[in-house]
């Protein structure tokens, strides 16, 4: 699962042949801080989707190059998650039903006013924030039965390893022996601790590097607490 970055989740792409209805809706985006692209036509919009996505994609229906429907085919083609809200000013039941059954998420008929094309919009990444979390919710899931499997597999035998080092620390006579298998033990206790963390995760956290480098906390993420013994 990829989540989108900070600086990628309030972008928003906008489509259509009408250059002033393009700086109309950025106008009116841009007040609410949500960062707008423009595209003047439907082949520029697929030329600029061809190389980023954006999370929120609106597009005029009717356009004479590339129309709306063109736009909506090639984000579904191309397994985007982007939502599409489709403007059009032609009061068309067919057109926005056809619009909706290819994939778009909502429309705005034209004119409209600033407050309903900021709350569609608002609507949009409201869903998208809810989508990401079910989704994390859904891979932390799956994260949480791999390290129990995992664990399970591990501790069976790390449990004998375990054992056989105390009695090689507790029976051996020669020294040099005996100082093996006690550093022997204290390892394996350590990865036992891992272990036992790994089956007791009940936290999503991560772990970043510099560099960007991420792993899963299991540290912060499990609630068991290390052994003493």
């Amino acid at each position: 699962m990829a989540l989108l970055k900070e600086d990628e989740e309030r972008r928003v792409l906008v489509i259509d042949d009408d250059e002033g209805d393009c700086c109309l809706v950025e106008d009116i985006l841009n007040e609410d801080g949500l960062q707008v692209v423009k595209a003047v036509g439907g082949e520029m919009g697929i030329r600029i989707l061809s190389e980023e996505e954006f999370p929120v994609i609106i597009t005029d229906l009717r356009m004479p190059d590339v129309d709306g429907m063109a736009v909506i085919d090639f984000v579904r083609k191309r397994q985007m998650e982007s939502l599409i809200v489709v403007i059009t000013g032609f009061a068309s039941v067919d057109s926005v039903i056809e619009a909706l059954r290819l994939g778009a998420y909502d429309y705005i008929l034209k004119p409209f006013g600033a407050d309903l094309l900021r709350f569609t919009v608002q609507r949009a990444f409201d869903y998208i924030s809810l989508r990401n979390e079910k989704d994390r919710l859904k891979f932390f899931e799956l994260v949480t039965q791999l390290a129990s499997t995992t664990a399970h597999e591990v501790f069976q035998p790390l449990t004998v390893l375990l054992g056989e080092a105390k009695g090689i620390v507790r029976d051996a006579q020669d020294p040099h022996i005996r100082e093996m298998a006690d550093h022997i033990l204290t390892e394996a206790r350590k990865i036992r601790d891992i272990v036992r963390k790994m089956d007791n995760l009940n936290e999503y956290v991560i772990k970043t590097f510099p560099g960007g480098h991420s792993i899963l906390d299991i540290e912060r993420g499990s609630s068991h607490q290390e052994d003493r013994e």
